[in-house]
């Protein structure tokens, strides 16, 4: 009998976390990690980037230390880190704003995947989790 391998495009990747971590156990790491995403996808703003950075980290700060969920960030950006409703537990999707960019989506959750581990912050990793995102590229 043959052997057929299915290989599914990468185009999105969802990091869950285990079902006891909550948000505020990723409060401690955050800044660092949004700062690590923005410069690994290239995407740290040049002008004004340290008070840009500043205020994004402060909004997701103010949740986070809270205990709730997030707003996200970077909606402007190539790559785009969120935080979804309706999904219980503690989970954020990567993904590229426009198709061209999904080549690089596996490398880019690689490398954060890699920085929370190294933080000591256990994590699953799902690919293709964004239904709608997926409908609207069909389209």
């Amino acid at each position: 009998m043959n052997e057929i391998e299915i290989v599914t495009k990468k185009r999105n990747c969802l990091f869950v976390f285990p079902a006891k971590f909550q948000y505020k156990d990723l409060a401690p790491v955050f800044p660092e990690l949004l700062d690590y995403f923005m410069r690994i996808c290239n995407q740290y703003p040049e002008e004004g980037g340290d008070e840009y950075m500043f205020m994004l980290i402060e909004q997701n700060m103010r949740d986070l230390r809270k205990n709730r969920k997030p707003m996200g960030h970077n909606r402007e950006a190539r790559y785009r880190m969120i935080f979804p409703y309706g999904r219980k537990g503690v989970q954020f999707f990567i993904y590229p704003r426009i198709a061209q960019e999904e080549s690089k989506i596996d490398d880019i959750t690689e490398k954060v995947s890699t920085f929370l581990e190294q933080k000591g912050i256990k994590h699953d990793i799902l690919w293709n989790q964004m239904v709608f995102l997926q409908e609207e590229k069909k389209r």
